[in-house]
């Protein structure tokens, strides 16, 4: 068994490795694309609210509405900081796993170089080899007259 076909093993684990790293980090994008589309919404619905508070207020609203609509909108800030922060941790996340898959596709192609550079080396040896046989039935050929 040659040196290069030895290593097999180890190239589709690294391979393998690689796939579950890009899959992990697509799953990393989702999320964090989803957190962000919620801190959207949270930061759009509290506008909206807000101008439906100031449309109330200018229409004269009593003080337990204008202290029920303060309370909502200050409840909705506190969503929104919460949700930045959970935008914020799934980015933390998105780049953890994006520098583990760059880790794991370098480490995939430095072992495919290895297996490559042991391949033409092993064929090398091979040529030589064929090489010597030729030149040695050659010489047996021509002393043999």
């Amino acid at each position: 068994m040659n040196r290069s076909t030895k290593l097999q093993p180890v190239v589709k684990i690294s391979k393998q490795q690689e796939k579950n790293a890009a899959r992990l980090h697509a799953d990393m994008l989702r999320q964090a694309e989803q957190q962000r589309k919620q801190l959207d919404e949270l930061i759009m619905y509290r506008n909206q609210y807000l101008k439906a508070f100031q449309s109330a207020a200018e229409s004269g609203i009593s003080a337990v509405q204008m202290q029920d609509y303060r309370l909502f909108i200050n409840r909705l800030d506190v969503a929104i900081e919460q949700q930045q922060q959970s935008v914020a941790h799934s980015q933390n996340k998105c780049d953890i796993s994006q520098q583990e898959l760059i880790d794991k596709r370098s480490r995939s192609k430095m072992i495919d170089k290895i297996v490559e550079n042991r391949q033409q080396q092993e064929n090398h040896i091979l040529e030589k080899r064929e090489q010597r046989e030729l030149e040695d039935l050659l010489h047996k050929n021509i002393t043999k007259r």
